[in-house]
């Protein structure tokens, strides 16, 4: 059932030009606005939300800068 399924965490480019966090990385949850974390790069961004990920039994959606998705369904590798 795809309604019990624990939402996946989204990394994505911050592009707010008022935001202290411009173009920073940004981890947030599925259906949130709110953000977990603002990481300078994308790389730790991905390495912070697969952790999460993992310990939520969940994955994660990794978005270009343009804010397309780039990998979906993303989980670590054992």
């Amino acid at each position: 059932n795809l309604a019990t399924k624990n939402p996946k965490y989204h990394v994505s480019q911050n592009k707010d030009e008022k935001s202290p966090s411009f173009k920073h990385w940004r981890v947030r949850k599925e259906g949130s606005s709110k953000t977990i974390k603002y990481i300078d790069t994308q790389a730790e961004a991905i390495e912070y939300a697969e952790d999460l990920a993992e310990k939520n039994d969940t994955s994660i959606v990794i978005h270009k800068v343009d804010g397309s998705i780039r990998k979906q369904d993303y989980q670590k590798k054992d």
